[in-house]
């Protein structure tokens, strides 16, 4: 009835809205208040045509939002999400759903386990690990590898060239350079060729030259020639045969003094010896030096000028040692000019030189180049290509796609489709063309990552490291190396000292054991025996230092947390308490030490979550498993820093320091002393004793201080001299006087001369240590900051090259005191 009352309620003469057309269960209301009259159904066709369309429509918008949501967003999701999510779509090949095996922590990434659950560290919700990120393949969105920039180029076959490029120098010639000089003694009367740089050619003219001797033997060569026409005494047997021999030698005179055959003739047609004779050039080429002036007198041997040919030039390039594989004889090379630009020239390797220079550890090698138009100049500089082909056929990929780490070489394939494969190769020679021999690792035809390669590096890094987590054992079932932390500033520790220690650490632990556990029963009782022991340790003397305890006060905090938690507080306060107890305490017990006979390793571990804006708070615990006190059962294993606390003196049995190697561990140098006389080892107790104390003075800046001790120093190297010490001590000694003689006019030039001092004192306290009347050991201490060495009497470092610094290094040897000799002075 309502549903037929509603019908005719309709308003016919309103157009109906398409929207409400489509829906037969809601009224259309008339304009007015006041209600229509009836009227009758309206025919069912158009509503249902208009239901057709509105349906047509929603299904045409469906295909068009799919079609390009698969062009425009299709990439932009696929790049972003992984491939496998554990949906109904995540299907292999086979049709199987994929299975994601490993799960992480968002806040803590390191955390990889096998099952899903809980973060071990902060207790959140572990997420699954996409399993493609444990393959080194890449997978990138065309568009975002269009967008950064990646590049490809193809791995080719060809032949191996190397290029050497090097710097050159043009220089003449050796073989086509000639000297002008003269065999007689005369003056130059005219000079034909008066500047250096002037181009001869063979037989020009250079200098009118005279001399009495080239005159004399013009007049023997005209009167030989007038003598022999006059032989006509046929009694005289062979007068014509030596009249001709008597010409033949004096015109060989001429020749030899550079008289050309052409000035000879021209003598026999003058008939009358000339005063000069022209000086021809014997070759062509350019004069690079004249020593000849005219009226100049000139000597037998004299060098009148240089002429150097420059149709054929030098060029001297220097190469190094690995670049010789690569050069030989005849081989071609080209050469360019910078002030020719666009022109080569051809030459070749001529001679490789049989030696290198030390110095520069280069090689020098010879190449031969022609010179026309004399474009070459001696003392350019020219820029020298050779080129040498290796091989025929090898495999070439440009060297920009080859990412050479030092240890490993990488390149990366284009596998197509926006997939990209890490590819270990081994390069060969580089060619110098920008591409580089490959030996192993690709193959020609495939496609390498040119440009972009660091982007896909980082990536593919991040993946290989979470392929290596999942691989091989776990990492929490290796039992942890800790490094200890610092040494402490006690040599050795009273018997009561290390019983009250061992005390106050047990009580301590069972404090932190209780917290956490998450309780606070049972906690009165340790801390009141840790505040008992801290009163005992107050009572104990320190003969090393009688003020320790004035020194750290920080035992009065220990003392008065504990008191604060014998109170019974809740787990929170008792929490706030044992953090501030904490780091009194770590701090005491790295100043004390560990007792040598304490049964577990004692580890500081820091939690970055309990106080976090503060720097957090570390505890103290024994090695092993972690229980952080601050969270408990929360964020047990919670912790980002562990390191152990240094033990005070060592048991016989003991290992080495664990800051030196078992390996490096100073041998014992007890018996080094023994040929050392009683007084050479009192002088040497005496030397010791006063670079200790000017090592001392210089920790507080105190020049007036260590500038006293200069005296005694050298006055036990004198008494060490005259104590007939052994030969290698008497060698250190006399090397140390001159070391000993130190600059005390300010502190900076002090400490300068300090340095050589202390070198030349580990020498000698490496042969002969001191006795134990200076102390039980000698420690040996380096700056890596001041870049000095030097000793000292305590296993806490005091550098003194600047008080500013003065825990600065570290103990690098320790010189074991000899058996201690009363009697030695």
């Amino acid at each position: 009835m309502n549903n037929d009352h509603n019908a005719h309620d309709r308003d016919e003469s309103k157009p109906v809205s398409p929207l409400n057309a489509g829906d037969g269960n809601t009224p259309l209301q008339s304009a007015g208040n006041q209600e229509p009259p009836p009227s009758p159904k309206p025919p069912r066709g158009p509503r249902v045509w208009i239901l057709a369309i509105v349906i047509v429509a929603i299904g045409l918008g469906i295909l068009i939002g799919a079609y390009w949501g698969s062009k425009d967003g299709g990439r932009s999701q696929q790049a972003m999400q992984p491939v496998s999510d554990g949906g109904e779509n995540s299907m292999d090949d086979s049709g199987d759903s994929s299975t994601v095996e490993y799960y992480t922590c968002g806040m803590h990434p390191w955390v990889i386990l096998p099952n899903p659950g809980l973060c071990p560290i902060c207790h959140m919700d572990l997420t699954p690990l996409d399993p493609d990120k444990f393959t080194g393949e890449i997978s990138i969105d065309p568009v975002v590898t269009q967008n950064i920039g990646v590049r490809v180029a193809p791995v080719v076959s060809g032949p191996v060239v190397r290029l050497i490029r090097t710097v050159g120098t043009v220089t003449y010639d050796e073989t086509r350079v000639r000297d002008v000089n003269i065999k007689i003694p005369g003056w130059i009367e005219k000079l034909h060729v008066d500047y250096e740089g002037a181009e001869v050619k063979s037989g020009d003219s250079l200098f009118e030259f005279y001399s009495p001797k080239l005159y004399s033997a013009q007049s023997e060569y005209l009167t030989a020639l007038r003598m022999q026409g006059k032989v006509g005494v046929d009694f005289i047997p062979d007068t014509a045969l030596d009249a001709g021999r008597l010409i033949a030698d004096a015109r060989v005179q001429l020749e030899f003094y550079d008289i050309t055959p052409e000035q000879i003739v021209a003598l026999e047609a003058a008939g009358e010896p000339a005063k000069t004779m022209t000086i021809r050039s014997p070759h062509s080429g350019i004069v690079i030096a004249k020593h000849a002036n005219e009226g100049m007198k000139l000597d037998p041997g004299m060098r009148v000028f240089q002429i150097a040919d420059l149709s054929k030039v030098w060029i001297m390039v220097s190469l190094y040692e690995y670049q010789l594989p690569f050069v030989q004889v005849g081989q071609q090379a080209t050469m360019s000019l910078p002030y020719i630009p666009g022109q080569t020239f051809k030459g070749r390797v001529i001679y490789v030189y049989p030696y290198l220079d030390e110095k520069t550890r280069q090689i020098s090698v010879r190449l031969e180049f022609e010179n026309p138009g004399l474009l070459l100049k001696p003392g350019m500089f020219a820029s020298v290509d050779l080129q040498s082909t290796l091989a025929r056929d090898r495999t070439i990929a440009p060297r920009s796609a080859v990412i050479d780490t030092g240890e490993r070489q990488v390149a990366f394939v284009s596998l197509g489709e926006g997939r990209f494969e890490p590819r270990d190769v081994l390069m060969g020679v580089e060619t110098g063309y920008g591409q580089v021999e490959i030996l192993d690792g690709l193959k020609p035809g495939e496609m390498v990552v040119t440009s972009g390669q660091f982007l896909l590096d980082s990536e593919s890094r991040i993946r290989e490291s979470l392929a290596k987590m999942i691989k091989g054992d776990l990492a929490s079932e290796q039992q942890a190396v800790v490094e200890v932390s610092g040494a402490s500033e006690l040599s050795s520790l009273p018997a009561a000292m290390s019983e009250g220690i061992t005390a106050a650490l047990g009580s301590y632990f069972a404090i932190g054991d209780l917290l956490a556990s998450d309780t606070t029963d049972g906690v009165v009782t340790p801390s009141r025996a840790l505040a008992g022991s801290v009163d005992e340790l107050l009572r104990i003397e320190i003969p090393e230092n009688p003020h320790f305890w004035h020194q750290h006060d920080e035992i009065a905090t220990v003392r008065g947390k504990a008191l604060e938690l014998a109170e019974g507080p809740d787990i929170e306060t008792a929490r706030l308490a044992f953090a501030d107890l904490s780091v009194a305490l770590v701090k005491l017990v790295k100043a004390t030490g560990v007792p040598p006979g304490y049964d577990a390793e004692v580890q500081e571990l820091h939690c970055p979550m309990y106080r976090e804006g503060q720097g957090g708070s570390a505890w103290l615990q024994p090695a092993g498993d972690v229980r952080n006190p601050f969270f408990g059962s929360v964020m047990l294993e919670c912790f980002d820093e562990r390191t152990a606390l240094p033990v005070t003196g060592k048991r016989a049995d003991d290992a080495p320091p664990s800051g030196i190697p078992a390996g490096d561990a100073p041998e014992s140098n007890t018996d080094s002393n023994a040929s050392v006389s009683p007084e050479a080892q009192g002088a040497i107790d005496a030397l010791v004793r006063a670079y200790l104390t000017i090592q001392n003075r210089l920790t507080v800046d105190d020049l007036d201080g260590a500038g006293a001790q200069l005296h005694a120093l050298h006055g036990a190297l004198s008494q060490i001299g005259s104590a007939s010490p052994p030969e290698s001590v008497a060698r250190l000694v006399s090397q140390m006087h001159g070391s000993a003689n130190l600059d005390s006019s300010s502190l900076v030039s002090f400490r300068q001369d300090f340095r050589g001092l202390s070198d030349m004192m580990i020498e000698l306290v490496r042969v002969a240590p001191p006795s134990t009347s200076v102390g039980p050991a000698v420690y040996h201490a380096y700056c890596p900051m001041e870049k000095a060495h030097w000793l000292q009497t305590s296993e806490v470092v005091a550098n003194p090259y600047d008080p500013g610094m003065l825990r600065c290094g570290s103990i690098k040897e320790e010189f074991q005191a000899s058996a201690s000799k009363e009697d030695a002075r």
